[in-house]
């Protein structure tokens, strides 16, 4: 029994929690000797605010102080009967009432006593579950979740149903039971609206939204979390708010969208730091992760160790879990027996989100240190816990690493297993959750499986476009288990400014020697690698010599660019420059020409999009919004948008030479990039995202303010994303275009999806 002092502390305590004075009622709990027991609902209200500042210890040791005392007070029987004898109901208690003023007492104030102990017991229960599964603990998880619901449920206390239902979605969460997990929360929310309990609302939002990240549906965890974080504004929970934006921070990784991952990250982390949380352990997880897929290795590293040192005092297996799987992947670069050791950890440790991510740092580790059995074995083991766990994103990663383990096996294994079928499936997993940067990245795997360094160069444009820099190679993943491509021997860029690079060191203007010799790359780099008569060659660069004479000198000429390319003759002569008796050639397969990769990537991309007619469901004002978009779709985009990043500027735009030979190449790839653009806007119209739409036909009525299909396509686009009043402002414009060049306008492309065909009526 508590001291007279300590009993009058229990009394303020419970005083100032019920006024919402937590922290004040905490030091007063502090004070009160250890061994002293407390109030199911003082001891449970103060548990839940530690468990939201991440204090899983301190809460457990609260709850640990409720003391089990059987069976609440028995339900009053009807008046005209006789008590029979229940048993005893405590230690040292004798069985039915023996106070005078309890037989005479108001059976409607003892069904409300017992409620109330009820309640105040399911309360205490689905806190111990809550920090149970904090901890790993699978099994008492479960144990105390389901008892925990049948007192709450027993107790009919929307309050105590709505913690008690979270804690069984908390269980569900842990065996991997999307299903149980999915139904406790929708209980659980509508008893917390039953109750007006606008914190546990918000703790539910904030967990489904994490739910829906785990199933890879990024768009609705971010809708749903986007409510959560309203929620925390208004109700001033800062943890709670902290807990949404870092779940939305996670979605938007998810997507793909790494700047506003990185936004909400630490937005996160700060609220957590502000107030002290262990919680900012998970701020720092996600930090990590975001530097790690940007390639940012050394400070994700740091974000995974300083993670790592603040789960240790607690023991957060979640936090501890991923923090050495992290590190087996960020470390893999300067120390593979460090990762591997880090893997090992990962491995061994229980977590309440299963082994996935585990299995996948020792599979990529194992793939990259040349171990491709150990890999697919890891693969495999992933790949049946995120089915399981119905975990796409760890589903499709899984597959990929199988895939890569079979392809970078021995050839036997390698025509048995067909790695590219695997590749096209994850993909499409990819495109369903919308998550461009694995989809560029597995676009990158297939492209390097099929040798086709166009696609690659598209690939790389586009995660590069995306915020994944040249680290992220030496990640344990998936690009570091390919490899970077090599740097070109010879590189030469005409697309804007002339620059010729040498194993990426650029050629000093000193060493050419001449102007004509930088002249003779760009004429022949406007072949876009077709081989050019000597004597048309000759004839571009000296016009006014006769021809005999400018022969001898391009034999000249050729030598000294040959000299340029392969300053230490290490190389046969023809390697960099190929020559015959009748023409002279750049040679396609050793140096890399920004003019025919783009010229070659651009043709194959619009024959992409003519090949895939982009699906969608109609939308406002005639458009249409993405539903369940094919891996096809959302790559062809994808694949258009890194083609046109490609094209810098115009050919040879550098004012240094003039002339019909500059002048045919650089027409030829402007209009080229035109179609491309040209197509972009269509298919963004198409698919629903007018607002890309309009910045591309925006870009197309800049470079020719008479191109009529610019014009409407920008004012389809401007309706469909409901701008009304711009739209109608461009389509006058438009008429007063047509006027100036005497063309009988198209009427206004009201509802329409593209640029119509038809004219107005005369």
């Amino acid at each position: 029994m508590a001291r007279p002092e300590g009993r009058a502390d229990l009394v303020r305590a419970e005083s100032a929690a019920r006024d919402g004075r937590y922290d004040e009622a905490l030091r007063l709990v502090a004070a009160v000797p250890a061994g002293t027991p407390l109030p199911a609902a003082l001891a449970w209200r103060l548990a839940a605010l530690l468990h939201r500042r991440g204090e899983f210890d301190e809460a457990e040791a609260l709850l640990d102080r409720v003391p089990d005392t059987g069976a609440p007070p028995a339900q009053p029987s009807d008046p005209g009967e006789p008590k029979e004898p229940s048993g005893p109901t405590g230690p040292g208690r004798p069985s039915g009432p023996t106070d005078p003023a309890e037989v005479l007492a108001d059976p409607a104030e003892v069904l409300a006593d017992r409620a109330q102990v009820l309640a105040d017991r399911a309360q205490v229960l689905a806190g111990r579950a809550a920090v149970r599964w904090a901890r790993g603990d699978r099994e008492r998880t479960r144990d105390l979740a389901d008892e925990a619901v049948r007192t709450a449920e027993e107790s009919r206390d929307d309050a105590a149903i709505a913690a008690a239902y979270v804690a069984r979605a908390l269980a569900a969460f842990s065996e991997g039971d999307r299903a149980g997990n999915e139904h406790a929360y929708a209980r659980a929310l509508a008893a917390a609206a039953r109750a007006g309990d606008l914190i546990q609302q918000l703790r539910i939002h904030c967990n489904i939204g994490s739910r829906l990240v785990e199933e890879g549906r990024y768009r609705a965890a971010a809708e749903e979390l986007g409510a959560a974080i309203r929620l925390g504004e208004q109700t001033g929970q800062r943890l709670l708010l902290a807990l949404a934006l870092h779940n939305r921070a996670e979605a938007w990784l998810g997507l793909g969208e790494l700047g506003r991952a990185r936004g909400d990250a630490d937005a996160a982390l700060s609220l957590w730091q502000r107030d002290g949380s262990p919680l900012a352990a998970f701020g720092l997880l996600l930090t990590a992760r975001v530097h790690r897929v940007c390639g940012s290795t050394s400070r994700a590293v740091a974000a995974y160790e300083a993670a790592s040192a603040m789960a240790e005092p607690d023991g957060n297996a979640q936090v501890l879990m991923e923090a050495c799987a992290g590190l087996a992947r960020a470390r893999y670069a300067d120390d593979p027996a460090v990762a591997a050791g880090y893997a090992e950890r990962a491995l061994a440790m229980p977590s309440a989100n299963g082994p996935t991510v585990a299995e996948l740092a020792a599979g990529w580790v194992a793939l990259c240190g040349g171990d491709s059995g150990t890999a697919r074995r890891h693969a495999e083991r992933a790949r049946t816990e995120a089915g399981r766990r119905r975990d796409p994103a760890g589903l499709a990663e899984a597959i990929e690493l199988a895939a890569l383990a079979a392809a970078l096996a021995e050839p036997a294994d390698r025509a048995a297993v067909r790695p590219t079928v695997g590749l096209v499936e994850a993909a499409q997993i990819w495109a369903d959750a919308g998550n461009e940067v694995s989809l560029a990245t597995n676009a990158l795997l297939r492209a390097r499986l099929a040798a086709d360094r166009p696609a690659e160069d598209v690939a790389y444009g586009r995660l590069h476009r995306l915020g994944v820099r040249e680290g992220a190679w030496h990640v344990a993943g998936p690009l570091a288990a390919i490899g970077p491509a090599p740097v070109p021997e010879v590189a030469v860029q005409t697309l804007g400014h002339f620059v010729v690079r040498l194993a990426g060191v650029p050629v000093p203007a000193a060493a050419w020697q001449s102007r004509k010799a930088r002249e003779l790359v760009k004429v022949l780099a406007g072949q876009l690698g077709r081989p050019l008569a000597r004597e048309n060659l000759a004839a571009l660069l000296w016009p006014q010599t006769p021809p005999e004479v400018a022969l001898r000198r391009l034999s000249v000429l050729v030598s000294t660019v040959r000299a340029v390319l392969d300053p230490d003759r290490r190389h046969p002569a023809d390697r960099y420059l190929g020559t015959d008796p009748a023409t002279v050639r750049i040679n396609p397969a050793r140096v890399w020409v920004d003019a025919v990769r783009f010229h070659d990537a651009a043709r194959a991309a619009i024959a992409a999009d003519g090949a895939s007619p982009p699906r969608g469901r109609p939308g406002p004002e005639g458009g249409t919004a993405p539903s369940g978009e094919r891996a096809g779709d959302v790559e062809v985009l994808g694949r258009l948008e890194a083609v046109a990043a490609m094209y810098t500027g115009d050919f040879c735009d550098d004012g240094e030479v003039t002339g019909e030979w500059v002048n045919r190449p650089r027409t030829a790839l402007a209009e080229l990039h035109r179609e491309l653009v040209r197509r972009l806007a269509l298919r963004c119209l198409r698919t629903g995202r007018p607002e890309a739409a309009v910045g591309w036909y925006l870009r197309l009525t800049v470079e020719d303010g008479y191109d009529e299909s610019a014009h409407l396509g920008l004012v389809s686009a401007l309706s469909a994303a409901g701008r009304h009043g711009e739209a109608a402002r461009r389509y006058r414009d438009y008429l007063g275009r047509m006027r100036e060049i005497e063309v009988e306008p198209a009427t206004f492309p009201v509802g329409r999806a593209e640029p119509p065909a038809g004219r107005a009526e005369p």
